[in-house]
């Protein structure tokens, strides 16, 4: 009965009613950006809007910020979250809204997915009449660093209400206006190994009575460039990169030690054991060929970030009926960085969407990370209006069959 009478909201033009606000949220995080774990401003800040408009909020993580609209009707419970923290980067954009932390920018996005999540809170909290079931509302810390969203899920974030379906938006080297939601892997594992070979040091002039590292460590080089082809299926995807070797500081003297660091990039499990189980038995068999010791560790990263088949489809669905300005893509290339909003995704159905950002001129498409990296502004409320509209339709109906929708 109330669905029937319920008042459909256009969230698109909604969201272009609250364009200069969302506006004002971006360029304002953007001029004050803050390090993972130092984000104290950048909450305070939030929680100030969040408590003007009537929101119900905490901190969290200690420098996070946990938010939910409760409409007090049936329905469905979804969590939409933001990551918070900048880069140790120097800008060079020019911007009139340029950041003023030195050697701090906001050069991965996280201003604008901010800026995005309190535009849909903004505006569901205006139209809290006309939703129904919950809305959880996570400003991450700390994604740049392990931590952030973990610790999130370790205080209770996802308990109460619990969610059934966790999204976030990604700014991403895209046309902007338009939005990626494909199913399946689209972040990676991002695991650090590293190899601690030990021989024996000595003058360079002897080196029948040294044990230099150097020999072993090229052919572990060598090695270890052939383990996706030799390990890995050629329908599975990984990647394994040596990004550091050290060994030695004078030319005449043989180091007692070397070592090598590298990165696996992974989307399986078994995929990921495979290659670890390879790494462990090359360094030790290649070091005991050369008469040393091999020492392999490693540190685990990030799950892979895997978007929800159901979850997918059904979003697609959504936002191309609902918002038929978007450009939707529904295909597209996983990437192989990390993601800690995977920690979220192991709590419930998940989805992390690529936003389209760069602009039309080609001298402004730089990509993340980068000191120039800019924004096509129009974005900001496309992806506040397209927050709006998965989190009310999933809030009444859930995940709706073709059938029914």
């Amino acid at each position: 009965m109330w669905r029937n009478s319920r008042v459909k909201i256009d969230f698109y033009q909604k969201a272009w009613e609250t364009e200069e606000e969302i506006r004002s949220y971006y360029t304002h995080l953007h001029r004050y950006p803050e390090l993972s774990g130092q984000e104290y401003k950048t909450q305070k800040w939030i929680l100030g809007q969040l408590k003007e408009w009537k929101v119900e909020c905490r901190p969290c993580a200690d420098t996070g910020v946990y938010a939910v609209i409760r409409s007090g009707r049936p329905g469905h419970t979804v969590a939409l979250r933001a990551d918070m923290d900048a880069l140790p980067v120097t800008e060079q954009t020019g911007l009139a809204w340029q950041s003023e932390n030195a050697g701090v920018m906001h050069a991965c996005g996280h201003d604008v997915h901010m800026a995005v999540l309190l535009g849909c809170i903004r505006i569901l909290q205006a139209c809290r009449d006309s939703i129904r079931g919950n809305v959880v509302f996570l400003f991450q810390p700390s994604e740049e660093q392990q931590g952030g969203a973990k610790r999130m899920v370790e205080e209770g974030v996802m308990d109460d209400p619990k969610p059934e379906l966790t999204a976030a938006f990604h700014v991403w080297p895209q046309r902007a206006g338009s939005i990626t939601c494909m199913s399946g892997p689209v972040m990676a594992q991002p695991d650090a190994f590293g190899i601690e070979i030990k021989g024996m040091g000595g003058h360079g002039a002897s080196p029948h009575l040294c044990g230099n590292p150097i020999p072993a460590m090229a052919a572990l080089v060598n090695a270890i460039g052939n383990i996706t082809a030799d390990a890995v299926s050629a329908q599975e995807a990984a990647v394994v990169n040596l990004c550091r070797i050290q060994c030695g500081e004078k030319y005449n003297v043989v180091s007692e030690t070397g070592y090598l660091e590298g990165t696996i990039r992974t989307y399986d499990a078994d995929v990921r054991e495979k290659i670890i189980r390879r790494l462990k038995r090359l360094t030790k068999s290649i070091a005991e060929a050369w008469e040393m010791e091999g020492t392999y560790h490693m540190s685990s990263g990030y799950p892979a970030t895997v978007n929800d088949k159901t979850a997918a489809h059904w979003a697609a669905r959504v936002l191309q009926e609902k918002l038929q300005n978007v450009e939707m893509i529904t295909e597209g290339e996983p990437s192989m960085l990390g993601e800690d909003f995977s920690y979220f995704g192991e709590q419930c159905p998940s989805l992390f969407l690529r936003l389209g950002c760069w602009k039309n001129e080609e001298t402004k498409q730089h990509p993340l990370h980068s000191s120039c990296f800019e924004i096509d502004e129009s974005i900001l409320t496309e992806g506040a209006a397209a927050f709006c509209v998965l989190a009310s339709e999933f809030a009444e109906k859930g995940f709706e069959t073709d059938e029914n929708y």
